[in-house]
């Protein structure tokens, strides 16, 4: 092992894909860094090489392809968040993009890829990427993939950040008439969520028509609640059924997470609570919609 780490600058996607190919281990890649660095810092990565795709054009920005909203991994979450085009098309992102805590520091260097590479249960952009049913685009080698964000993550052999590369998020813009909310609870402004809901429905003559709600930030991976609350559709919004969700999604968590951002149990009981505020919001902005 050398005394210091290397460093790679590729200008390509496929010097990139290359260089990672050509590495048996130690390697990693590094974009914004707002979640390796403090690993690299506290010593718990050592990389041997770093492969800093920053140079990489071809992963920043923003488009519409073939209907889908087309982020670039490189793309910050600033940049996200203030496009005219992913806040017309997807603001239900935008609404818990903005929610981030770390302020303009992190606005400005943390970027799409690098919060879905790290696949962080705490992080916030993740449960709205699957609430929304995002796809993915991955170069590994010479290959260049395209999956489901869900498949992704249930994939243990995905290579993300040290053998294959993220570059860029596709979207299907939300429906016109959706309702939607990101619900988030936490200790201070800049702390990471201690419970969080993303859901995006639809209401027609009244009653719930369609329904997807993940819950983050209780449990070490999110919890995709929108099978377990199929019993909403065809339903209108009341106390009674507020009460049947928050219930319904407390009991799907079965090994809540415990620390300084709260305790297990009190964890358990907030992913009902998340989950019934956010139904409740994206309910009524539903419904204002179905009345104009």
């Amino acid at each position: 092992m050398s005394l210091y780490p290397l460093f790679a600058r590729p200008r390509t996607v496929q010097q990139a894909a290359q260089v990672l190919e050509s590495m048996s281990s130690g390697v990693v890649v590094i974009a914004g860094g707002q979640e390796l660095m403090p690993h690299v810092n506290h010593g718990v990565l050592q990389p041997e090489v770093y492969v800093d795709i920053n140079a990489l054009a071809d992963l920043k920005g923003i488009r519409e392809d073939d209907g889908l909203v087309s982020i670039g991994a490189l793309t910050v979450h600033r940049d996200t968040f203030s496009d005219p085009l992913v806040a017309e098309k997807l603001p239900l992102l935008v609404e818990a993009m903005k929610l981030i805590g770390g302020g303009r520091q992190v606005h400005n260097r943390a970027t799409m890829g690098g919060n879905i590479v790290a696949m962080h249960p705490l992080y916030d952009v993740v449960p709205v990427l699957l609430t929304l049913e995002a796809q993915v685009e991955v170069v590994r080698g010479a290959e260049t993939r395209r999956t489901s964000l869900k498949e992704l993550m249930a994939d243990p052999r995905h290579g993300l950040g040290s053998e294959a590369i993220l570059i860029r998020v596709l979207v299907a813009p939300m429906a016109a008439d959706a309702g939607f909310a990101y619900e988030k609870l936490k200790s201070s402004g800049g702390a990471y969520g201690s419970a969080n809901a993303a859901v995006a429905l639809t209401v027609a003559d009244g009653v719930i028509a369609s329904l997807r709600l993940v819950i983050g930030a209780v449990a070490d991976r999110l919890v995709d609640a929108s099978e377990a609350l199929a019993f909403c559709i065809g339903q209108s919004w009341s106390d009674a059924l507020a009460s049947k969700v928050e219930h319904c999604c407390a009991g799907l968590i079965d090994q809540p997470l415990s620390d300084h951002q709260g305790d297990g149990e009190w964890r358990k009981a907030m992913a009902g609570v998340v989950a019934q505020r956010a139904m409740g919001r994206a309910v009524a902005r539903a419904v204002a919609q179905e009345g104009r």
